[in-house]
């Protein structure tokens, strides 16, 4: 009778052992192979970049999206439903200068930047200021269940862009 109790309460302890190291796992949508060359991808330079506003900044309030508080994860990090969080927005600028040089974008071009310093938001058009930012990479989708990743889901972007200084000069009159 003892041994039957012994093995009754190993199958149990199995069971809920079993439970929780199912319950702990994560879902890695390529196996695992984007974390080799992911790593490669990432970009640890700060990109400085003399520029001028070309219009006002579009924020989370012109876009009317609205906020959940669902998380989710996966292989590239966290982050939640939202599309926009106060204080961070998309600029559309003139690039007078950039360095260090980045392939995908020239002096003398028009870009968008993803700004995250609430300051730009008073900057008006014709108005010449400086930013750093991060070259950031992202995959254009999601991978499938043991799909490799290649070239054609690389983009990159310059995100996280601040003002080095709250300074700025007006480089054009707006009113010509």
């Amino acid at each position: 009778m003892p041994k039957k109790k012994i093995l009754l309460f190993i199958l149990i302890g199995v069971i809920i052992f079993s439970f929780f190291v199912i319950a702990c796992q994560t879902r890695i949508s390529d196996s695992g192979y984007s974390l080799k060359t992911v790593g490669k991808k990432i970009d640890s330079n700060i990109y400085i970049l003399d520029v001028t506003m070309l219009g006002p900044v579009t924020s989370i309030k012109d876009l009317s999206a609205e906020g959940t508080a669902k998380q989710y994860s996966d292989i590239y990090g966290y982050g939640n439903m939202r599309l926009w969080q106060d204080g961070k927005g998309l600029v559309s600028v003139h690039v007078n200068s950039i360095n260090p040089k980045l392939d995908y974008v020239q002096p003398g071009t028009d870009i968008v930047l993803k700004t995250t310093d609430l300051k730009i938001l008073a900057i008006a058009e014709g108005y010449r200021f400086e930013v750093k930012c991060r070259n950031d990479y992202e995959p254009v989708a999601s991978l499938e269940d043991n799909e490799m990743t290649s070239e054609r889901y690389d983009t990159y972007e310059l995100d996280y862009c601040r003002m080095t200084t709250p300074e700025i000069t007006l480089e054009k009159n707006i009113e010509e």
